[in-house]
C-alpha cells in the first residue's frame, strides 16, 4: 500500500497500476477475525445439531456415525465405505496400526487440494464399515432436505472431531495428519518424527467417549 501512495505522490500511479496488473500483484488484507470468534457454532451447539442430523438420517445411521468418528470430509467418508465394501479389509486395513490406509487409493483420496492419508478406527468403527450401506452424498443431502427443510451441515462432524481431539490433548500435527491437511510449518514438514503407533492409540482411546456424546 505504501508503494501505491508513493506512485500517486510522484504522479506515476497509472504506470504503477499497469505494472501491478502485468505481474499479478494484489494487496492482501491481514485484519481478518479468527473464525472461532465469528462462528456461533461452539462445541455444545455443534453437538446438538449433529445429533439432529443423525436422528433425521436414521436409515443411514452407520454411515453418519462413521463420518462423525473418522474426522474425514463427507465425500472421503462415503468413498471409504464404498472402497471397503469393494476391496475388503485385507486390502484397506492395516491391522498392526489399526488404521485404514487411504493412500493405497491415490486416485480417490490424494487429490489436488484435498487429501486423506489414514484414519484411525476401533472395533466399533469396523462394525460400522461392515454394516454401512454405500450411499451417495446427493442422496443423503436430498433426504435430509425433504425432512428438515434445511441444509445438512455435514461439515459440523469434522469440526466436532477436531475440536474434541484437541481438547483431549491430541497433538495438532496428528489432527492435521488424520484430517488430511498438509502441514505448512518447517517443524512439521522436516523435523517432527514421533513414534506414530502410541499417538494413534491415543486417538483410538478417545473414540468411545466421542461416540457417547453423539448418540
Amino acid at each position: 500500500m505504501g508503494l501505491s501512495a508513493l506512485s500517486k505522490y510522484l504522479g506515476i500511479y497509472n504506470e504503477f497500476k499497469k505494472l501491478r496488473e502485468k505481474y499479478g500483484i494484489k494487496w492482501v488484507a491481514n485484519n481478518s477475525m479468527p473464525k472461532m470468534l465469528l462462528d456461533q457454532n461452539g462445541f455444545t451447539n455443534m453437538l446438538l445439531k449433529a445429533k439432529k442430523i443423525i436422528r433425521i438420517l436414521d436409515p443411514w445411521e452407520e454411515v453418519i456415525l462413521f463420518l462423525a468418528l473418522s474426522g474425514l470430509r463427507v465425500e472421503e467418508s462415503l468413498n471409504c465405505i464404498r472402497i471397503f465394501h469393494e476391496q475388503g479389509a485385507k486390502n484397506y486395513l492395516n491391522e498392526e496400526l489399526g488404521v485404514l490406509e487411504h493412500y493405497r487409493f491415490p486416485e480417490t483420496f490424494i487429490r489436488k487440494t484435498k487429501h486423506a492419508y489414514i484414519t484411525v478406527i476401533d472395533d466399533y468403527m469396523l462394525d460400522l464399515l461392515e454394516n454401512a450401506e454405500p450411499v451417495s452424498y446427493d442422496k443423503l443431502r436430498s433426504y435430509f432436505r425433504r425432512r428438515s427443510r434445511s441444509k445438512c451441515g455435514f461439515h459440523l462432524f469434522r469440526k466436532i472431531w477436531a475440536t474434541y481431539m484437541h481438547r483431549q490433548r491430541i497433538d495438532t500435527e496428528i489432527i492435521d495428519l488424520l484430517q488430511g491437511r498438509i502441514p505448512k510449518t518447517i517443524f512439521s514438514r522436516y523435523y517432527y518424527r514421533p513414534d506414530l503407533k502410541p499417538l494413534l492409540d491415543n486417538v483410538r482411546t478417545e473414540l468411545p467417549s466421542l461416540r457417547k456424546m453423539l448418540i
